[in-house]
């Protein structure tokens, strides 16, 4: 990071540098790890100033093949120890604008002087540094100090993380808690990584875990317990191979119900053909598919084939009025259903009940999982028109054998049917808004489906006692998916975990030794990632079948303790003068007709987002930061904003302390996390051992 040497000067107060852009470029081969920087540094100050550039290389971390240019020009610098890098963060963080650097006291520091940085100058910063990664118990773990960036003047212009791992061993779990990173598997023994954002705020470093393994599935748990008189945090990777054998693939059975009426008609019709041309076409050798087309009428491609009409791609004969669903062998049936899909045109009404009951009357394989994908751009109009009966018919026919995965088409959708259906049904819910495309957003959907590699997945934990899952029921399992499983868990100790499902009609177990922690401080991630998925699957259970007192309580609870926010749950400043805020609900207003069909969308789909991302969710006024959660409150008019810790109750006696005095000090080596609190700003209100503390920042 560089960073200015002293703000004070003849001429005033100097502005921190500002970053513009930032690449990161990580390359690991077996566990040897070279990591790549390129910044652009500013100087927004009308004059030239003295710069430093501080790495910190913490304890067990060697550095070597260390390289430094500025500018294209090489630059000399030096290893510092503990106590020399001590006095330097100190220095550097002294008047508070480059205090995310005391995050880092403790470690040693690499450290270069940069000597006339120009006015208004970019200052090109390339810096190579190569490492070795630990693996323990097949787990590495690779963290890059992204968050010093906050001791620069705004956001991170252009930010950009490239990472590619290749080992010899497999590799299986990739997990980043920090960032949203795409992840590309090349094979078994090769993975990219990468992550890109703009005017990004460095909360967080850039943390990535991944694990090695020869085993068909890889296992990896992580806990935190930072109190062994209560409950851990746990969270479960599992991740199968990439490269498998066609008869590792589980066969499967595709139902695809397509909404055609006269709405459809058009752009979205033709954009849905193309979307089953492609389900059609890159459906497995071994798998059976019917495709049920309906309006106002309801059109079976099994019944079709299965009766030897000719047909022509229009409605099935009027004198056929008993379908025969008997799925179609890919092998007989593909070019058939395509040329079938070429006849589809949009018109009549919109009979969802029908349809469903159709794609449900067929009597599942039990050794083969059944996946129905459900669209459609309307509300029910012909037939059964109530959206209870219609869920309560399709629970009757499905009894829990059929996934059913829905996609709402556009804003004339009835949200809470397509919902519920999708909820009830063990699928997930999708919509196309009218800029999206239909044939990018079901192929994609299909594309994760195709491949199923474990069903029927089960877990057992030993005899260790987990509690509050999320998610509550276990998907199947797919090759490029990761299974993610979050909870809390009572006792500690060596146990069996043990996985089992069934492949190709077959039971198998898979074990694996693994540890629950009695105290472990580390992975401090894990609390807020357990209680954001949790919270969001309350939400939707209160949303979609009514809350109740219990339920509106402790959604409450864990909203006020973990600092998660909701689409039907936040956080107002209180009205009386104090520091607190008072929590706000309108989840019983969810699927109101009061409420715009797009913003009832926009809320399902944000809902589901927050239930599946595995990553924690910051916001403009609640931070997390490791078990603590602060927002920001404005104070009276000319006072500005503070961020105040949660657990202050907005108006006891707090003890002022000043940013870098010797009294933070001595706070700052009681909490050592004092430092982390401190990125977000210097003024905060911080409860620790029953003590408010407000930090204040430093007299100029």
């Amino acid at each position: 990071m560089l960073t200015i040497v002293s703000l004070e000067n003849e001429k005033g107060r100097a502005v921190l540098l500002r970053i513009g852009r930032y690449h990161i470029n990580v390359a690991i081969k077996n566990q040897l790890t070279e990591t790549k920087i390129n910044q652009t540094f500013v100087n927004p100050n009308d004059y030239e100033v003295e710069g430093i550039y501080i790495f910190p290389v913490p304890d067990g971390v060697a550095l070597s093949s260390v390289a430094l240019s500025i500018n294209g020009k090489p630059i000399s610098g030096e290893l510092l120890s503990q106590r020399e890098a001590h006095r330097i963060y100190r220095e550097s963080a002294r008047h508070g604008d480059n205090r995310a650097i005391l995050e880092h006291l403790g470690t040693r520091a690499f450290v270069a002087k940069v000597h006339g940085i120009p006015a208004y100058s970019q200052q090109h910063i390339q810096f190579k540094y190569s490492q070795i990664v630990r693996v323990d118990s097949d787990l590495a773990k690779y963290t890059y100090p992204l968050s010093l960036a906050k001791s620069a003047t705004g956001p991170v212009a252009n930010l950009v993380v490239e990472m590619e791992i290749e080992s010899d061993d497999e590799l299986r779990t990739i997990h980043s808690p920090s960032h949203e990173v795409a992840i590309n598997r090349k094979d078994d023994h090769h993975v990219g990584i990468s992550y890109e954002g703009l005017d990004v705020d460095p909360d967080d470093d850039f943390l990535c875990y991944y694990s090695v393994s020869e085993d068909a599935f890889g296992m990896t748990l992580l806990t935190h317990r930072a109190d062994e008189n209560e409950d851990g945090y746990f969270m479960l990777l599992v991740s199968p191979k990439y490269e498998v054998k066609e008869t590792e693939i589980v066969e499967k059975d595709f139902i695809f119900v397509l909404d055609h009426s006269g709405s459809m008609a058009g752009r979205k019709v033709e954009q849905a053909k193309e979307a089953l041309r492609y389900c059609v076409g890159n459906l497995n050798e071994g798998d059976r598919f019917n495709l049920i087309l309906f309006n106002t009428d309801i059109t079976s491609l099994a019944d079709r084939l299965n009766r030897g009409e000719e047909w022509f791609g229009g409605e099935r004969w009027p004198d056929s009025t008993v379908l025969s669903n008997k799925l179609i062998d890919v092998k007989k049936g593909r070019k058939k259903a395509l040329a079938f899909i070429e006849g589809i045109e949009g018109r009549g009404g919109t009979n969802i009940n029908d349809a469903l009951l159709t794609a449900l009357a067929e009597k599942p394989d039990p050794n083969r999982p059944r996946i129905i994908v459900f669209l459609t751009d309307g509300c029910p109009t012909v037939g059964v028109r109530n959206a209870a009966r219609i869920l309560e018919n399709v629970a009757k026919a499905n009894r829990n054998q059929s996934r059913i995965f829905v996609f709402g088409v556009g804003y004339d959708v009835n949200v809470r049917l397509l919902d519920k259906m999708a909820a009830d049904n063990g699928g997930t819910r999708n919509y196309v808004e009218p800029h999206e495309n239909i044939e990018v957003a079901v192929s994609a959907l299909f594309k994760k489906m195709n491949e199923p590699v474990l069903v029927n997945v089960e877990l057992n934990f030993g005899q260790i006692i987990t509690k509050e899952l999320s998610p509550i029921n276990l998907p199947d399992m797919f090759r490029e998916e990761q299974l993610t499983l979050l909870g809390r868990y009572e006792g500690h100790g060596d146990t069996v975990l043990k996985l089992r499902g069934n492949i190709s009609g077959k039971h198998h177990e898979f074990s694996k030794d693994v540890h629950f922690s009695e105290l472990e401080l580390e992975h401090d991630f894990l609390p807020h990632l357990w209680a954001q998925s949790r919270i969001a699957e309350l939400v939707d259970e209160a949303a979609l079948n009514g809350g109740s007192p219990e339920l509106d309580k402790e959604i409450e609870r864990l909203s006020e303790v973990y600092g998660v926010l909701t689409p039907y749950t936040s956080f107002t400043q209180a009205t009386d003068g104090s520091l607190k805020m008072d929590y706000q609900s309108i989840v019983c207003e969810a699927y109101s007709p009061a409420m715009s069909t797009p913003d009832t969308i926009g809320r399902s789909k944000d809902l589901e987002n927050l239930r599946s991302v595995r990553r924690s969710r910051q916001y403009n006024h609640t931070k997390r930061i490791g078990r603590k959660t602060f927002r920001r409150i404005r104070r009276g008019p000319g006072d500005g904003e503070i961020w105040v810790d949660s657990e202050y109750d907005g108006e006891s006696k707090r003890k002022q302390i000043e940013y870098g005095s010797d009294d933070y000090q001595v706070l700052l080596e009681h909490l050592p996390d004092l430092a982390r609190y401190n990125k977000l700003a210097l003024s905060m209100i911080i409860c620790h051992k029953r003590v408010n503390y407000e930090i204040v920042p430093p007299t100029v």
